[in-house]
Order: C-alpha cells, then structure tokens, then sequence
C-alpha cells in the first residue's frame, strides 16, 4: 500500500488528514465500529450493543469471531440483521482487526475489545472536537467490574488535558505520551490503512502497539478528557492485572522497546527525525525497568543493567516534561529508589500496589489523593 504522506518535523504539521477529500462536513462521517471477539460470551452481547447504540447518522457494527470455543458465534448470529458478522479460524487480535478493518468503510474507526461498552454519544464527542489536522482521538475511559458496576476508576488521569502539541513535544523528549488502551480512542481511516500497510518486522498480538505508537508521527492527537467508554477488569484481561505476575514487568519492557524501534521505524519512512535515545527519560519505561530488575534479574532484558543505572536514569525522567504533574513525576521516582534498593518484600508490595491496582491498601489510596498523586 502507497498512501501520500508528506515529510514534516515532529513538531510541525501533520502528515494525514482525517477526511477524505469527498466529505463536506463532519455531519456526513460514518463510523465504523470493529469488535474481534475471543471466547468472551459472557461480554460479547454487551460490546454489541452498545456499538449498536451509538447516537449519530451513519453507523457501521462489524464484529469478528476469532475461531472461538464458547457459546460466542451464536451471541453474535443473533446481531446478523444489524451487524456485519464475521466468522474466521483462530488467528489472533490483529489478523481479527485487519479483517473487520477490511470489510468497513467509515471515516473514523473504533476497535471496540468484546469486553468493553461505548457510551452512546462518542461519536457526538468527537465530533465537537474534529479537526482536519488529528488522526487519533483519544477519550478517558471508566473502568467497571465483570458485572458491569463502575469500581470508581477512571484511566487515563490527566494532571491536565494535553494539547497535540503537548504531546508531539513528550513524544520527541521522553518517547511518551498519556494514552488510553484499544477502545479508548478512534482512529482516522487513512492513518488505520497506512498502519496496517506498512511493513515491518515488529511483532505483537495487539493492535494498540502499532496504532498507538505510530500516532504521533503522522497528525495531531486530540484528546476528550471525558469517559465515553467503559473498561472492563475482570481478571481474564490481558491488559488490566488484578494480580501480580513477577514475569510480566520484563515482558512489557521488552515490548515497549519493540514498541520504539517500530516508531523510529515508521518515523524514517514519513520523514521525521525522532531522537532513539527519548526512551530513556520515559518514566514509565523506567517503572517497568526497576520492577523487572527488582524481581526478576534474571530475565531482566536489558543486559549489563544495575540499580545504579536505573537510579541515574530515573533522575532523568523525572526532570523529563511527558504529561505528569510534579508531584506524580517525583512520585515515580521516588517508587523507583525504592523498588530499585528496598528488601525483597517492599520491592514486591510496591510493584503490585502500582500494577495491581486492585490490591492496594485504603491508606495508599488515601494518601496518593491527598498528595495529588491520583484523583
């Protein structure tokens, strides 16, 4: 695939528009909603119908079973008079997404996970904030539990809402910026068809690691400061921990460095000099860099590393502007001295309190608030 990309500075304009040349007014856009499925039966109906629920004119649901083994096909076959239903062997979340992509025609694109629910004015919310200039917009979402109960959360915590150009700046000085997971954001339909053409050696089971990351080299990022979908926890996400797994702060480490090597990647390709160092000062890289190092050495990634280095680095970050008030920035380094040079058991109680959330104790909860660390 060959799209028109021209080649401009990070911090300059971007690259995409986010309307075909046909469409007038934003009035006119069509939504379309992709929902891959994976034996989720239990919260596949739900997703559903909610997608078939959104307020705007022109809606388009198209839903893929991924080969599933549970009751999943006939939930979904019951949605086959408002629904694109699509039924393919097993092959993953990304194939699921390509292939939903492919048999959709909207302006804008939602890949809405089975376990989520939109809320019926996302598109309405969109709309109010639509520029020509944006390939991503992106909304907070709330979380609920397995029943569907708000637990009170919202992600992602805005210190406040980042402008595209906030952004474009975090990404070019820490390799970061403030992002909600797959269902939290709609992407531009030529930004989706340029992405998902590109070709590249990187490698990974969700398509956020390539929508995502490759965001900010191609147009503004706009950002709705306001939960328009819900995000479920439930204990069967891959994404969202209710408990600790000692092996999974590598895993992630390695994919975020995955993750920068695909944008510098796709940053040659469109013309932007990016700075292969920025990943450095991203402290939430170095979160994951001292809890890996703290409990699992050995299978750290990163060869050659040490509680020094990560120190050193961590002070780095910190000073790093990438969409954290001061008082969450030093938080985080603080958290890293001492998961980097605690005992064994406040390395291990700290990583779960920050990735488990679930697990924290009222006290910690209380005090983050009352020191403006979360909301």
């Amino acid at each position: 695939m060959s799209l028109p990309v021209k080649s401009e500075a990070i911090c300059e304009s971007p690259a995409l528009s986010s309307v075909p040349a046909g469409l007038r007014e934003i009035s006119e856009a069509t939504l379309s909603i992709v929902i891959p499925n994976y034996n989720y039966a239990r919260y596949v109906g739900t997703a559903i119908r909610s997608a078939l629920e959104v307020r705007w004119p022109k809606v388009e649901v198209i839903v893929v079973d991924d080969g599933s083994t549970d009751d999943s096909w006939a939930i979904i076959q019951s949605f086959a008079n408002e629904a694109t239903i699509v039924r393919q062997p097993n092959a993953g979340q990304v194939a699921s997404c390509i292939n939903g992509f492919r048999r959709s025609s909207g302006d804008f694109v939602i890949f809405l996970d089975s376990d989520d629910r939109l809320h019926p004015d996302v598109m309405t919310e969109i709309a109010a904030v639509w520029s020509p200039n944006a390939c991503k917009y992106q909304f907070q979402m709330r979380v609920i539990d397995a029943a569907g109960n708000p637990t009170g959360g919202v992600l992602p915590q805005y210190y406040k809402c980042p402008k595209p150009e906030d952004i474009r700046a975090w990404v070019k000085g820490a390799a970061s910026y403030p992002t909600p997971p797959g269902s939290g954001n709609a992407y531009t339909r030529s930004f989706v068809e340029y992405v998902f053409g590109f070709k590249t050696g990187f490698v990974d089971r969700a398509p956020d690691s390539y929508l995502l990351a490759a965001a900010p080299a191609f147009g503004d990022i706009i950002t709705i400061p306001k939960p328009i979908v819900d995000y479920r926890v439930h204990g069967e996400n891959y994404a969202a921990n209710l408990r600790l797994d000692e092996t999974r702060p590598g895993r992630e480490l390695s994919l975020a460095q995955r993750r920068r090597a695909y944008f510098l990647e796709v940053a040659r390709a469109v013309g932007i000099d990016a700075n292969p160092e920025a990943l450095e000062r991203n402290l939430i890289f170095t979160c994951l860099r001292a809890s890996s190092y703290a409990l699992r050495p050995d299978l750290h990634p990163i060869q050659a590393d040490s509680a020094a280095k990560i120190l050193r680095s961590a002070l780095k970050a910190g000073r790093c502007p990438q969409g954290f008030s001061p008082s969450q920035s030093w938080a985080l380094v603080v958290w890293i001295v001492f998961v980097a040079l605690g005992p064994r058991a406040l390395q291990r109680s700290l990583v779960t309190w920050r990735y488990a959330p679930s697990q924290r104790p009222d006290w910690i909860r209380r005090l983050t608030r009352a020191l403006r660390i979360t909301r």
